[in-house]
């Protein structure tokens, strides 16, 4: 048995020892623990630097904000505020959805969890080096996460027998 093989075994062992379900419980918990907190984190991003946003959007429709009437600038920042409020909600639902399912054992959804848990690994990353002028929290709360992504990434992977319900194939 090669060393790769022998950490995939001790790792379904670490992850069979907490218990399938108790693992698919406290996965669905944790992501949505770190959804609410990426997208207060996101929205703070939005608030401190959506007015250059809103600028360069119209300059780049050829519009002069100075020409704008007061009251136009603030329904378009109004508009764009509630939209991206909006977005991030409807990504938190579309996520939950997936993540209820996932608690129903359902294949699909282990799927959708496993690449989520993938990619948000892959995000906070690009987070620390990115930051977005958000500060040392910032930097230190994608430092914390990234384990944890990649710690549920193999923990949906290595128990995807026990935690879905993998239908039969049947014979032609």
């Amino acid at each position: 048995m090669g060393y790769h093989q022998a950490m995939k075994e001790k790792l379904r062992d670490h992850f069979m020892k907490i218990g399938p379900r108790r693992f698919v419980v406290g996965t669905v918990i944790i992501l949505i623990i770190l959804d609410i907190l990426n997208g207060i984190y996101l929205k703070q991003v939005w608030s401190k630097n959506g007015e250059t946003l809103i600028l360069q959007s119209l300059q780049m429709a050829q519009l002069n904000p100075a020409e704008l009437n007061p009251g136009t600038m603030t329904e378009i920042r109004g508009l764009m505020d509630k939209s991206f409020s909006f977005f991030l909600f409807a990504i938190f639902l579309n996520n939950l959805f997936f993540y209820l399912f996932y608690l129903r054992k359902k294949l699909w959804a282990q799927g959708y969890v496993l690449f989520y848990a993938l990619s948000a690994g892959v995000f906070s990353m690009t987070m620390i080096v990115d930051q977005f002028q958000m500060g040392m929290g910032w930097i230190i709360f994608n430092l914390l996460t990234i384990p944890v992504y990649f710690y549920l990434y193999f923990g949906v992977k290595l128990l995807k027998n026990e935690t879905t319900l993998v239908p039969e194939k049947k014979a032609r």
